[in-house]
């Protein structure tokens, strides 16, 4: 289920002062926390059970995430982002002694975090992996053009020649 258009707004904001790395590293994005945050933040692969792949959890003067030890690269970056996430919208992160079991992680977060959680998560992913396209100044003036209700048809070339009788030129139609 898609989340709610607030979701969708108040997670798109937090994005804002996100730093995404380019090159995306998700290691990179995790140090930037950090430091951001004042408190180290240390990844740990760790043997799971249970469904739950990952978790944040808090200790007195650093943090952990723990994701699935043989998750492929992909999969670890979606772990660790859904697990940054919720450290950057201010959720709580476990107690040190969660990890008490060595391979069942909690799970601890209310259904609405976990779908504030998983959104900036995917966004995160999102902009890391497809940078924002750089629209050539041609390209914008055309739709700007159509932009202001000017029709193809309208438009002429230099020779005053309209659209419809050029396209004849191009031979017959498929």
């Amino acid at each position: 289920m898609p989340p709610s258009r607030e979701v969708f707004t108040e997670c798109s904001r937090a994005l804002e002062g996100l730093a995404i790395p380019d090159p995306w590293d998700v290691v990179t994005l995790v140090e930037w926390l950090g430091q951001q945050r004042g408190r180290p933040i240390i990844l740990i692969p760790w043997p799971t059970a249970g469904g739950v792949t990952g978790c944040w959890v808090a200790a007195a003067h650093q943090d952990y995430i723990v994701y699935e030890r043989t998750a492929t690269p992909l999969h670890r970056s979606v772990i660790v982002c859904h697990e940054v996430a919720h450290i950057w919208l201010g959720h709580r992160g476990h107690p040190t002694t969660a990890l008490a079991d060595e391979s069942v992680l909690p799970h601890g977060y209310s259904a609405d975090e976990e779908v504030r959680a998983e959104t900036l998560a995917e966004l995160i992913l999102e902009k890391a992996a497809l940078p924002a396209p750089k629209v050539p100044e041609d390209v914008l003036r055309v739709m700007k053009t159509l932009d202001q209700g000017v029709t193809v048809d309208s438009l002429a070339d230099q020779r005053g020649v309209s659209a419809r009788r050029r396209r004849r030129w191009l031979g017959p139609r498929a």
